[in-house]
């Protein structure tokens, strides 16, 4: 992503936490522009009148930084300067990087971190920094965004299915979303998180069984899927593997980010299930990288849902009421909503089925129904219709 690129909602939430005494953490996704975001953050306190000699920005992946990655190094590199604004890259590079953030912040510096790791948080640095670090997720672009890299005049409908079968890497942009190219860029994206954010970092030996199952959850998207029933499926192929290994794998990328495992929740008992998690990618290219083509349909739109609900910073949970599943509870800050997400509602009887769920919800929370037809559906039973194209561009899922 181009350095003058600008996602403003995110240096817009960033803005609040210049100067102030917490550690900065800005997670998410390999190549979903981190290190951009952590660039235009830097620029953003030279502007607000930070000497610009004062603001030290580090990408621990370059070469040029191979002799500051370790605590001691790069402490020692900052030593003599007067405390001001340090920014790190990809972090967790610097062996001992906890005790170092801990000593840059109580010698006043404002420290701003990434990771491409979702456990970077871990018990280590909150015991060393109880209350005094704060996580701010980076998703891949939203639509909205997608369509801001778009040409002037870019029809709608067609950004759309492009950003259904693309998803949301903005690196994809400089390529003009080029067939040919955007699919070795995804491969290439994908293959890199594998080597280097699970494979790398968890000592991961068979890398084929690694890859097979990660192309098996990619398959299983929107479906119950457990440990048990992956070991049966690698079986079906021959591959002998254990339940706690496969735990292990699914574990190891949900660390990575390349998958979001979703627990089930008893809508009537408000308590999670012991039962099957369903998973999603943690960007919808992926589907491509990982089965060669675009996902299925209904399989795409779900997992946008999801993340888009995670955008907007919703906890997600699949419900389940008696004999009925809903697609998505969703809550934030005492807020509740239901989420059915389904392609189109050809038939009446689609209808009903989709709309079952959501009745059977005791409470009044809002229950939305988003789909891909363009003309609402009327419903008397408190459930909303929505076309997925407006959600995915912000229409707001409050009453």
């Amino acid at each position: 992503m181009p350095p003058d690129v600008r996602r403003p909602t995110y240096l817009t939430d960033a803005e609040p936490w210049m100067g102030k005494p917490v550690i900065k953490v800005l997670i998410g996704l390999r190549r979903t522009g981190k290190s951009v975001l952590l660039r235009q953050i830097a620029a953003r306190h030279v502007d607000r009148g930070t000497p610009a000699a004062q603001v030290h920005l580090f990408d621990m992946e370059r070469i040029a930084n191979a002799d500051l990655r370790t605590a001691e190094s790069l402490h020692a590199r900052l030593r003599n300067e007067p405390p001001g604004v340090v920014l790190i890259d990809e972090v967790q590079e610097v062996e001992g990087w906890e005790r170092l953030t801990a000593s840059l912040l109580a010698e006043g510096w404002d420290v701003w971190l990434t990771g491409s790791n979702a456990h970077l948080l871990s018990s280590e640095l909150a015991t060393l920094l109880t209350g005094r670090y704060v996580e701010l997720p980076v998703f891949p672009l939203s639509y909205g965004e997608f369509r801001s890299f778009r040409p002037a005049g870019s029809v709608e409908a067609a950004d759309l299915d492009l950003y259904l079968g693309w998803g949301g890497l903005p690196g994809l942009h400089a390529l003009d979303l080029r067939d040919d190219l955007s699919r070795e860029y995804l491969r290439a994206v994908f293959e890199s998180i594998l080597l280097k954010d699970v494979v790398a970092r968890f000592a991961v030996r068979n890398v084929p069984l690694l890859e097979r199952l990660t192309r098996f959850v990619a398959s299983s998207i929107g479906s119950p899927l457990s440990a048990l029933s992956i070991v049966r499926f690698l079986k079906s192929q021959r591959q002998s593997v254990t339940v706690e290994t496969v735990q292990g794998y699914l574990s190891h990328l949900e660390s990575a980010l390349l998958i979001h495992g979703v627990r089930r929740w008893d809508v009537r008992g408000k308590r999670h299930l012991e039962i099957a998690e369903k998973y999603y990618l943690g960007d919808t290219g992926m589907f491509i990288a990982l089965l060669d083509r675009p996902g299925d349909i209904n399989a795409v739109l779900e997992n946008l849902v999801f993340l888009e609900l995670r955008r907007r910073g919703y906890r997600v949970s699949v419900g389940r009421i008696g004999e009925y599943e809903i697609d998505f509870v969703g809550e934030r800050a005492g807020e509740t909503v239901y989420v059915q997400v389904a392609y189109l509602l050809a038939e009446p009887s689609t209808v009903e089925r989709e709309l079952r769920p959501l009745r059977a919800v005791p409470d009044h929370h809002p229950k939305w129904l988003l789909t891909m037809d363009k003309h609402p559906v009327a419903s008397d039973d408190g459930v909303r219709h929505m076309a997925i194209g407006p959600f995915l561009l912000g229409a707001p899922l409050s009453r």
